[in-house]
């Protein structure tokens, strides 16, 4: 991927303007233009029918990585998580047409490039989840995990799995090294949450008993 330096900043939609282009399902963008920032609220699959698009990741350092260039017939704005974790900007004067979630799904059975790009965008939010869970954690391991654990079960259930099951191998040398931690301090900090009620073992692999808990949890400690 290719690292740039920050875009500049542009205002906003007015809600007025949001609301209008919403109803006729087009959005025109001028160039600089924010079709969605990071934060923002998943609502909207779009084609580009005019322009492009530089869809990219502002990361905790402030640096900004470049996903991809979105030009005329790709779809843009998919993803497993409620909210979206990257921005896109148009680079040109842009028109972008609204599709539905029953037209994305057709899409994805005929479309392999859109089937592979659908796949990495899962596989982009898990990272953006645990550099921003490492961060919310920073110096206390037991943050660290709640947040990690409570962000991957909403990811589970955005994706239309079991969200209190985690199926990853929590006590692996691969998760501890995610969370930037030894082997022993996450046996340390998963026995913690256990005595807590948080977490249990589960022949599956991890169960979460209460996600709201588990974040409340990461919030206060």
């Amino acid at each position: 991927m290719l690292v740039v330096s920050s875009p500049p900043a542009t205002p906003r939609l007015s809600s007025d303007r949001l609301r209008q282009e919403r109803a006729s399902g087009v959005r025109r963008l001028a160039r600089g233009e924010t079709l969605f920032h990071t934060g923002d609220e998943r609502d909207q699959l779009y084609r580009v029918e005019r322009g492009a698009l530089c869809h990219y990741v502002r990361w905790d350092d402030g640096h900004h990585e470049v996903i991809e260039f979105a030009f005329p017939g790709d779809i843009i704005g998919f993803g497993h998580l409620t909210t979206h974790t990257s921005t896109a900007q148009a680079v040109a004067k842009t028109i972008v047409s609204r599709i539905s979630e029953a037209e994305f799904e057709q899409l994805l059975e005929t479309d392999g490039q859109l089937a592979a790009r659908f796949a990495a965008a899962g596989d982009r939010e898990f990272d953006f989840m645990r550099a921003r869970s490492i961060e919310h954690g920073r110096g206390n391991p037991a943050k660290r995990v709640a947040a990690f654990l409570a962000a991957l079960a909403r990811l589970n259930a955005d994706e239309g799995r079991n969200p209190g099951i985690i199926t990853e191998e929590f006590s692996s040398g691969a998760v501890a090294g995610h969370l930037n931690m030894t082997v022993g301090d996450l046996a340390e900090v998963l026995r913690r949450l256990e005595a807590d009620g948080l977490v249990a073992s589960d022949t599956d692999g991890l169960r979460i008993s209460d996600i709201d808990a588990l974040e409340q949890y990461a919030d206060a400690t």
